[in-house]
Protein backbone atom coordinates (compact mmCIF):
# COMPACT_ATOMS: atom_id res chain seq x y z
CA UNK A 1 0.00 0.00 0.00
CA UNK A 2 1.39 3.03 -0.95
CA UNK A 3 1.24 6.66 1.07
CA UNK A 4 0.88 8.98 -2.30
CA UNK A 5 -2.49 9.35 -1.55
CA UNK A 6 -2.66 10.79 2.12
CA UNK A 7 0.59 13.50 1.31
CA UNK A 8 -2.39 14.54 -1.36
CA UNK A 9 -4.58 14.86 0.77
CA UNK A 10 -3.16 16.74 3.42
CA UNK A 11 -2.35 19.07 0.44
CA UNK A 12 -5.62 19.70 -0.90
CA UNK A 13 -5.70 23.02 -3.01
CA UNK A 14 -1.85 23.35 -2.67
CA UNK A 15 -1.53 24.58 -5.92
CA UNK A 16 -2.10 28.11 -7.15
CA UNK A 17 -0.81 30.58 -9.56
CA UNK A 18 3.00 31.60 -10.02
CA UNK A 19 4.13 34.90 -8.05
CA UNK A 20 5.65 37.57 -10.37
CA UNK A 21 9.25 37.19 -11.05
CA UNK A 22 10.36 40.43 -9.34
CA UNK A 23 8.96 39.03 -6.13
CA UNK A 24 10.00 36.20 -4.04
CA UNK A 25 7.74 34.51 -2.04
CA UNK A 26 9.42 35.62 1.22
CA UNK A 27 8.52 39.40 0.17
CA UNK A 28 4.89 38.49 -0.89
CA UNK A 29 4.23 37.18 2.79
CA UNK A 30 5.92 40.34 4.20
CA UNK A 31 4.07 42.68 2.27
CA UNK A 32 0.65 41.64 3.17
CA UNK A 33 -1.34 44.53 5.10
CA UNK A 34 -4.78 45.01 4.62
CA UNK A 35 -7.11 43.17 2.78
CA UNK A 36 -8.77 43.77 -0.81
CA UNK A 37 -11.94 41.89 0.64
CA UNK A 38 -13.35 40.28 3.87
CA UNK A 39 -16.25 38.80 3.60
CA UNK A 40 -18.18 37.32 6.85
CA UNK A 41 -19.69 33.92 5.81
CA UNK A 42 -22.46 34.41 8.14
CA UNK A 43 -23.66 36.85 6.05
CA UNK A 44 -22.32 36.54 2.83
CA UNK A 45 -21.68 40.32 2.92
CA UNK A 46 -18.04 42.03 3.07
CA UNK A 47 -16.80 43.42 6.32
CA UNK A 48 -14.78 46.51 7.44
CA UNK A 49 -11.34 45.03 8.66
CA UNK A 50 -11.46 46.86 11.91
CA UNK A 51 -15.14 44.90 12.53
CA UNK A 52 -12.88 41.64 11.35
CA UNK A 53 -10.45 42.12 14.07
CA UNK A 54 -13.18 43.17 16.50
CA UNK A 55 -14.74 39.89 16.25
CA UNK A 56 -11.09 37.92 16.47
CA UNK A 57 -10.54 39.57 19.98
CA UNK A 58 -13.76 37.97 21.42
CA UNK A 59 -12.30 34.77 20.50
CA UNK A 60 -9.70 32.45 22.20
CA UNK A 61 -8.74 30.70 19.43
CA UNK A 62 -8.09 32.04 15.79
CA UNK A 63 -7.75 29.20 13.21
CA UNK A 64 -6.04 30.71 9.43
CA UNK A 65 -6.19 27.89 7.21
CA UNK A 66 -3.63 27.65 4.27
CA UNK A 67 -2.39 26.15 1.10
CA UNK A 68 1.30 25.33 2.29
CA UNK A 69 2.82 26.19 -1.25
CA UNK A 70 1.26 29.40 -1.61
CA UNK A 71 2.73 32.66 -0.20
CA UNK A 72 -0.46 34.87 -0.06
CA UNK A 73 -1.76 32.31 2.27
CA UNK A 74 0.82 32.98 4.68
CA UNK A 75 0.57 36.70 4.04
CA UNK A 76 -2.99 36.44 5.65
CA UNK A 77 -1.69 34.87 8.79
CA UNK A 78 1.27 37.12 8.82
CA UNK A 79 -0.88 40.15 8.92
CA UNK A 80 -3.49 38.97 11.54
CA UNK A 81 -0.54 37.97 13.86
CA UNK A 82 0.90 41.06 13.96
CA UNK A 83 -2.68 42.70 14.40
CA UNK A 84 -3.76 40.34 17.21
CA UNK A 85 -0.19 40.65 18.82
CA UNK A 86 -0.60 44.29 18.62
CA UNK A 87 -3.94 44.00 21.19
CA UNK A 88 -2.81 40.93 23.06
CA UNK A 89 0.60 40.54 24.39
CA UNK A 90 -0.71 36.91 26.07
CA UNK A 91 -0.55 35.48 22.75
CA UNK A 92 0.98 31.83 21.58
CA UNK A 93 1.35 30.50 17.64
CA UNK A 94 0.74 26.96 16.92
CA UNK A 95 2.28 25.41 13.77
CA UNK A 96 1.26 22.34 11.91
CA UNK A 97 4.58 22.63 10.84
CA UNK A 98 6.48 21.14 13.45
CA UNK A 99 5.87 17.99 15.23
CA UNK A 100 5.15 17.92 19.06
CA UNK A 101 8.17 15.37 20.16
CA UNK A 102 10.33 18.63 18.47
CA UNK A 103 9.21 21.43 20.85
CA UNK A 104 12.20 21.75 22.23
CA UNK A 105 14.02 23.70 19.45
CA UNK A 106 11.05 25.91 19.34
CA UNK A 107 10.94 27.38 22.89
CA UNK A 108 14.69 27.95 22.70
CA UNK A 109 14.06 30.13 19.39
CA UNK A 110 11.33 32.17 20.74
CA UNK A 111 13.95 32.57 23.84
CA UNK A 112 16.45 33.63 21.54
CA UNK A 113 18.65 31.25 22.06
CA UNK A 114 19.07 29.43 18.62
CA UNK A 115 19.39 30.75 15.17
CA UNK A 116 17.49 29.20 11.84
CA UNK A 117 19.87 26.88 10.67
CA UNK A 118 19.76 25.07 14.16
CA UNK A 119 16.10 25.49 14.49
CA UNK A 120 15.81 24.03 11.12
CA UNK A 121 17.98 20.98 11.90
CA UNK A 122 16.49 20.41 15.49
CA UNK A 123 13.05 20.21 14.43
CA UNK A 124 14.03 18.62 11.31
CA UNK A 125 12.08 20.57 9.51
CA UNK A 126 12.86 19.97 5.87
CA UNK A 127 12.61 16.40 6.14
CA UNK A 128 9.59 16.48 8.06
CA UNK A 129 7.85 19.11 6.61
CA UNK A 130 9.65 20.85 3.87
CA UNK A 131 8.00 22.95 2.24
CA UNK A 132 10.12 26.36 1.58
CA UNK A 133 10.69 27.53 4.75
CA UNK A 134 10.74 31.59 3.58
CA UNK A 135 7.35 31.47 3.54
CA UNK A 136 7.15 31.16 7.62
CA UNK A 137 10.09 32.95 8.06
CA UNK A 138 8.67 35.96 8.65
CA UNK A 139 6.13 34.65 11.15
CA UNK A 140 9.10 32.90 12.99
CA UNK A 141 11.07 35.55 13.07
CA UNK A 142 8.13 38.21 14.50
CA UNK A 143 7.97 35.90 17.22
CA UNK A 144 11.60 35.31 18.01
CA UNK A 145 12.17 39.01 17.76
CA UNK A 146 9.19 39.29 20.76
CA UNK A 147 9.68 36.37 22.75
CA UNK A 148 6.34 34.73 21.50
CA UNK A 149 5.43 30.93 21.87
CA UNK A 150 5.55 28.87 19.12
CA UNK A 151 3.32 25.42 19.54
CA UNK A 152 4.52 22.36 17.80
CA UNK A 153 1.45 20.77 17.14
CA UNK A 154 1.60 17.74 15.07
CA UNK A 155 1.33 13.86 15.91
CA UNK A 156 4.91 12.67 14.66
CA UNK A 157 5.24 11.49 11.22
CA UNK A 158 6.04 8.15 12.15
CA UNK A 159 2.54 7.73 14.03
CA UNK A 160 0.30 8.94 11.24
CA UNK A 161 2.16 6.97 8.61
CA UNK A 162 1.89 4.11 10.77
CA UNK A 163 -2.37 4.83 11.04
CA UNK A 164 -2.56 5.59 7.38
CA UNK A 165 -0.38 2.40 6.09
CA UNK A 166 -2.17 -0.37 8.61
CA UNK A 167 -5.08 1.45 11.01
CA UNK A 168 -4.82 2.56 14.68
CA UNK A 169 -5.08 -0.79 15.26
CA UNK A 170 -1.44 -1.21 14.69
CA UNK A 171 -0.08 1.15 16.99
CA UNK A 172 2.02 -0.58 19.28
CA UNK A 173 0.55 0.07 23.16
CA UNK A 174 3.24 3.12 23.57
CA UNK A 175 2.22 4.69 20.65
CA UNK A 176 -1.41 4.66 21.63
CA UNK A 177 -0.69 5.40 25.25
CA UNK A 178 0.44 8.85 23.75
CA UNK A 179 -2.27 9.89 21.71
CA UNK A 180 -4.98 11.59 22.91
CA UNK A 181 -8.78 10.49 22.68
CA UNK A 182 -9.81 9.71 19.20
CA UNK A 183 -13.28 10.37 17.93
CA UNK A 184 -13.63 7.92 14.68
CA UNK A 185 -17.19 8.58 14.55
CA UNK A 186 -17.87 12.23 13.22
CA UNK A 187 -20.06 12.02 10.49
CA UNK A 188 -19.85 15.57 9.16
CA UNK A 189 -15.76 15.38 9.68
CA UNK A 190 -15.73 12.14 7.64
CA UNK A 191 -17.86 13.53 4.62
CA UNK A 192 -15.76 16.54 4.74
CA UNK A 193 -12.62 14.16 4.57
CA UNK A 194 -14.15 12.27 1.45
CA UNK A 195 -14.93 15.19 -0.20
CA UNK A 196 -11.32 16.41 -0.41
CA UNK A 197 -9.55 13.30 -0.28
CA UNK A 198 -7.81 12.28 -3.37
CA UNK A 199 -8.56 9.12 -4.75
CA UNK A 200 -5.47 9.10 -7.48
CA UNK A 201 -4.13 6.43 -6.22
CA UNK A 202 -7.30 4.57 -6.35
CA UNK A 203 -7.57 3.20 -2.68
CA UNK A 204 -10.49 1.64 -1.36
CA UNK A 205 -12.28 -0.25 1.81
CA UNK A 206 -10.17 -0.36 4.48
CA UNK A 207 -7.26 1.41 3.21
CA UNK A 208 -9.72 4.69 2.96
CA UNK A 209 -11.06 4.47 6.58
CA UNK A 210 -6.94 3.98 7.58
CA UNK A 211 -6.41 7.28 5.94
CA UNK A 212 -8.93 8.90 7.77
CA UNK A 213 -7.38 7.40 11.07
CA UNK A 214 -4.22 9.36 10.18
CA UNK A 215 -6.32 12.80 9.56
CA UNK A 216 -8.17 12.44 12.79
CA UNK A 217 -4.77 11.33 14.45
CA UNK A 218 -3.60 14.29 13.56
CA UNK A 219 -6.70 16.74 14.18
CA UNK A 220 -7.10 15.06 17.36
CA UNK A 221 -3.45 15.85 18.12
CA UNK A 222 -3.80 19.08 17.48
CA UNK A 223 -6.55 19.93 18.62
CA UNK A 224 -5.54 18.48 22.41
CA UNK A 225 -2.03 20.62 21.98
CA UNK A 226 -4.05 24.03 21.49
CA UNK A 227 -6.09 22.97 24.38
CA UNK A 228 -3.11 22.07 26.60
CA UNK A 229 -1.28 25.35 25.71
CA UNK A 230 -4.52 27.57 26.48
CA UNK A 231 -5.30 25.49 29.82
CA UNK A 232 -1.70 26.07 31.40
CA UNK A 233 -1.13 27.77 34.43
CA UNK A 234 1.25 29.96 33.45
CA UNK A 235 -0.52 29.92 29.53
CA UNK A 236 -1.24 32.05 27.15
CA UNK A 237 -4.78 34.33 26.98
CA UNK A 238 -5.08 33.80 23.58
CA UNK A 239 -3.70 31.70 20.46
CA UNK A 240 -3.39 31.82 16.86
CA UNK A 241 -3.36 28.60 14.63
CA UNK A 242 -1.91 28.24 11.76
CA UNK A 243 -2.58 24.47 9.75
CA UNK A 244 -3.47 23.12 6.39
CA UNK A 245 -7.15 24.43 5.10
CA UNK A 246 -8.53 20.61 5.52
CA UNK A 247 -7.68 20.80 8.99
CA UNK A 248 -9.99 23.69 10.06
CA UNK A 249 -12.64 24.20 7.30
CA UNK A 250 -16.11 24.51 8.66
CA UNK A 251 -14.33 24.26 12.21
CA UNK A 252 -14.77 20.04 11.69
CA UNK A 253 -10.87 18.67 11.93
CA UNK A 254 -9.03 20.90 14.53
CA UNK A 255 -11.08 24.02 15.81
CA UNK A 256 -13.95 21.71 16.98
CA UNK A 257 -11.53 18.66 18.60
CA UNK A 258 -9.79 21.46 20.43
CA UNK A 259 -13.21 23.14 21.36
CA UNK A 260 -14.24 20.05 23.23
CA UNK A 261 -11.50 20.57 25.80
CA UNK A 262 -11.92 23.69 26.14
CA UNK A 263 -10.34 25.47 23.65
CA UNK A 264 -13.05 27.95 22.61
CA UNK A 265 -14.44 30.60 21.28
CA UNK A 266 -12.86 30.60 18.19
CA UNK A 267 -13.26 31.54 14.59
CA UNK A 268 -11.96 30.13 11.69
CA UNK A 269 -10.13 32.28 8.45
CA UNK A 270 -9.64 31.12 5.18
CA UNK A 271 -7.27 32.99 2.40
CA UNK A 272 -9.22 32.17 -1.26
CA UNK A 273 -9.18 33.17 -4.38
CA UNK A 274 -12.11 35.46 -6.11
CA UNK A 275 -12.95 32.15 -7.94
CA UNK A 276 -13.21 30.10 -4.30
CA UNK A 277 -15.20 32.78 -2.69
CA UNK A 278 -18.09 32.93 -5.37
CA UNK A 279 -18.30 28.91 -5.15
CA UNK A 280 -18.12 29.44 -1.29
CA UNK A 281 -21.28 32.04 -1.17
CA UNK A 282 -23.30 29.53 -3.52
CA UNK A 283 -23.27 27.92 -0.23
CA UNK A 284 -26.09 28.10 2.68
CA UNK A 285 -24.11 29.66 5.36
CA UNK A 286 -23.57 26.85 7.66
CA UNK A 287 -22.32 25.00 4.75
CA UNK A 288 -19.24 27.36 4.16
CA UNK A 289 -15.71 26.50 4.76
CA UNK A 290 -14.76 29.26 7.50
CA UNK A 291 -16.05 32.18 9.44
CA UNK A 292 -14.23 34.46 7.56
CA UNK A 293 -12.97 34.54 4.09
CA UNK A 294 -9.85 36.67 2.88
CA UNK A 295 -9.73 37.33 -0.68
CA UNK A 296 -5.83 36.98 -1.89
CA UNK A 297 -6.27 37.32 -5.52
CA UNK A 298 -7.53 35.68 -8.78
Amino acid sequence: MRLAPLLLMVCVGCAGAAKPESQTAESIVRSQTAPRTLVDAATGKSIEAEAFFAVLRTKRVVYVGERHDQPGDHGVQYAILRQLHREEKSLAIGMEMFQTPFQEPLTKWSAGLIDETVLRRETEYDKRWGFDFSMYRPILEYARNRGIEVVALNAPREVAYAVAKDGVDSLSPEQTSALPELDLANERHRALFDAEFDEGEHAVGDAVDQYYEAQVVWDETMGSRVAETLGRQDGPAKMIVFAGRVHVKRGLGVPDRGAKRGAAPYAVVLPVTDKELKAELKRAPEERSADFFWAVGR
